[in-house]
């Protein structure tokens, strides 16, 4: 790989882990707007339990397109957390093929000081006019089979194992 090259993947990887964290942070202070800003116009948005840490059990949300992603962070339980609220990813795995990337990690909720929600994530991602867009983010709460899943899944895609020789 061009040293040009290695400097365009690491200037993409930095945006995308830009991105995710203004995602969260534009959610915590309750600015749709900018949070939509981080989606492709038909992100979909999966979020297993989105109850957890509420001591009650839902079932999964599946959200599609902008519309429905705005509904969900205008509607009565996500504006309760507002604003003493912290949503934080990380660390993250990030591989970038192109005009695409994923990234998988980890996400916690915090509500005031206390730890709501601890999830595994997989998010897809696009790169349209320059700029990089979620456009695909699976979040399952741990403990689940699904998480283990999508750690097992893309644990593989991220890390390139080094042979010694």
């Amino acid at each position: 790989m061009t040293h040009e090259a290695r400097i365009t993947r690491i200037e993409a990887e930095l945006a995308i882990r830009n991105l995710i964290a203004r995602y969260g942070m534009a959610a915590d202070c309750g600015d749709i707007s900018t949070a939509l800003d981080c989606h492709t116009k038909d992100a979909v948005y999966i979020v297993s339990n989105p109850n957890a840490g509420r001591r009650e059990h839902s079932a999964d949300l599946e959200l599609k397109g902008h519309g429905a992603i705005a509904d969900m962070l205008g509607s009565d339980m996500h504006q309760s957390l507002l604003p003493d609220c912290a949503h934080t990813a990380g660390p993250l795995m990030v591989d970038i093929t192109g005009k695409t990337a994923s990234a998988t990690g980890y996400s916690r909720v915090y509500h005031g000081q206390r730890l709501m929600r601890v999830a595994v994530n997989h998010w897809a991602l696009r790169k349209e006019d320059g700029q990089w867009k979620i456009a695909r983010r699976e979040s399952r709460v741990t403990g689940e089979n699904a998480a283990q899943d999508l750690l097992r899944k893309h644990l593989n895609l991220t890390i390139k194992p080094q042979h010694s020789n």
